[in-house]
């Protein structure tokens, strides 16, 4: 009889019984099982047994063992009969790969990965795949591991386009529901499972966008993309920190905006991005950017006047920026402290504003200095 014509547990043309059981000697409830052996010999384990036990012209019959369910293992024997196998899911399919793995049915294995590499995955599920198939040592076909493969970088040139539109719809600000779309996607980008070369371009195209954005004074790029920035490490954020630092066209456009009463809308997203640069600062003594002592009189000298015109127009965050100002100012050496807390306080006494917090500093300062052994 023709293989084709050949169905599973057909007792009539059956010239196999197997028995099945657990690691236990527990009995399979459905023994014996009635296969055959023109089938059984797609598994070189099972053609193996039937070379030792076979009697010409009669049946014979296979005892196995096995630790696996055995559902599983009877559902694999009655796909070694099928030309197209289907499963419910892919741990089933993992499930019926590892059983064929131990029977050595390489046709069975092939189908299994074929339904492996065109199904839907989760991150679980790929985990999964990767994970059983490096157990059993099989070597995929080319198709699955090209999807499991992690070290193919040829996708990253379209990512970086994508990277790309996302941030530009960051910094143009002008359709509500695709700078939605951008902030969740640039958000996706930088937490969970994401591969650490997305990641790097993710965080490139950002601080480009930031650069670019005071370049041209776009404070409300400045302001979305700053909160990207915030979650960099170390490198990151100095670069982005300099970059406020050295154009000192932008401070003064901010500081220009900030005391006209013309620009109302613009006072507010100067307030909007003068919120990053106390981020900035508070993040500068709390060690979170290292940047140099030259670096941090600079960003002083020219941010402490914009400070103060946001105290005339916010009281309320006069805490914040004293705060901010005090956090900078802490990790210079003493005759910098000295020499900005002089410029705070003559800056502030111009308006009227409390200098309660530099003139306290600059008193501990002076206590210091006047206490120090080397005086």
């Amino acid at each position: 009889m023709e293989e084709a014509q050949l169905r599973f547990g057909a007792l009539n043309s059956a010239d196999v019984k197997l028995w099945l059981t657990g690691p236990s000697d527990e009995k399979y409830e459905r023994n014996p099982i009635y296969l055959h052996s023109a089938i059984l010999k797609r598994s070189e384990f099972l053609e193996a047994m039937m070379s030792e036990r076979w009697s010409s012209g009669k049946s014979t019959e296979l005892s196995v063992t096995t630790i696996h369910s055995f559902d599983e293992y009877l559902k694999c024997l009655e796909l070694m009969y099928c030309d197209h196998v289907y499963f419910s899911n892919v741990e089933e399919c993992l499930a019926i790969l590892t059983i064929a793995s131990d029977l050595l049915a390489n046709d069975l294995i092939n189908k299994c990965m074929q339904y492996l590499q065109g199904v839907h995955w989760s991150a679980a599920q790929e985990t999964q795949i990767g994970d059983v198939i490096s157990c059993l040592g099989l070597k995929p076909l080319p198709d699955l591991a090209a999807r499991l493969e992690k070290e193919d970088a040829n996708h990253l040139i379209y990512v970086e386009r994508i990277i790309k539109h996302m941030v530009s719809h960051l910094q143009v600000r002008k359709d509500v529901r695709m700078e939605k779309i951008a902030e969740e996607y640039i958000g996706g980008m930088l937490e969970g499972n994401t591969p650490r070369d997305v990641v790097e371009l993710c965080r490139r195209e950002i601080l480009l966008g930031f650069k670019s954005s005071i370049h041209s004074q776009d404070l409300s790029a400045i302001s979305s993309l700053s909160k990207f920035i915030e979650g960099f490490d170390g490198d990151i954020l100095k670069a982005a920190c300099i970059a406020l630092v050295e154009d000192v066209e932008f401070a003064v456009y901010v500081k220009g905006l900030l005391v006209s009463e013309r620009y109302l809308l613009s006072v507010r997203k100067c307030l909007r991005v003068l919120d990053t640069i106390i981020w900035f600062m508070n993040a500068i003594g709390d060690g979170k950017i290292i940047i140099s002592r030259a670096s941090r009189n600079s960003f002083l000298t020219i941010w402490l006047p914009i400070m103060r015109d946001l105290c005339l127009e916010r009281v309320e965050m006069r805490g914040m920026v004293d705060k901010a100002v005090l956090n900078v100012v802490k990790g210079l050496p003493l005759a910098d402290k000295i020499r900005i807390c002089v410029e705070w306080i003559e800056l502030y006494t111009k308006y009227d504003i409390d200098i309660t917090t530099p003139l306290t500093l600059f008193k501990d300062l002076q206590d210091a200095h006047y206490k120090s052994p080397s005086t």
